[in-house]
């Protein structure tokens, strides 16, 4: 076999290896803490990996995904008199388009805040719209804030433990150096 193929494979395995661990510490540290909902820490780590893998993505990430929250709860909040107002179908559409226009939009200007980020955490966030339509204001708060919280500190927590592995797998000769991986 091609040595460079035996290091391909060596640091992938390295890499499932951190990752995985690092996952399911998450996912353990997190339940621990009460927390059911581990989707948002994990979908930082995703981000991260989609974007490159590159720290200097690390704060449109982060404050993306807070953005995308904070616009997921808005709407839920102005969902009621709106739809009131004008009813289910267009009520709904109006706020979705207002959002999503805002994202696009926002872009050019706020970059950091409003991008792809916000838009994958407002998505994801209504996923369960339905369900916040039968919870108390008081209750939709505490679930987008935890939610918030779960991103910022599980995300940043669990990707500081992959980033902090992969760098000690470096260290001991365990994984190639940076450069070396550009391009795998």
């Amino acid at each position: 076999m091609d040595p460079i193929k035996k290091i391909s494979i060596k640091a992938h395995f390295i890499l499932g290896l951190i990752i995985a661990s690092m996952v399911c510490l998450g996912v353990f540290i997190i339940g621990a803490l009460g927390i059911h909902a581990t989707w948002p820490a994990f979908f930082v780590m995703i981000s991260f990996f989609i974007s490159g893998a590159d720290v200097k993505n690390l704060p449109n990430i982060l404050i993306g995904s807070l953005t995308g929250l904070i616009l997921a709860f808005l709407l839920l909040i102005a969902a009621t008199p709106t739809i009131a107002a004008i009813g289910p179908t267009l009520g709904i559409l109006l706020l979705v388009w207002i959002v999503v226009f805002s994202i696009v939009f926002g872009k050019e200007f706020v970059p950091k805040a409003f991008n792809d980020f916000a838009f994958i955490y407002f998505t994801i966030a209504l996923i369960s719209a339905a369900e916040a339509a039968t919870m108390t204001p008081a209750a939709i708060i505490s679930e987008y804030v935890t939610w918030g919280l779960t991103a910022i500190i599980g995300g940043g927590g669990i990707l500081a433990g992959i980033i902090f592995c992969i760098t000690l797998a470096r260290k001991y000769g365990l994984l190639p150096p940076a450069s070396a991986e550009e391009g795998h």
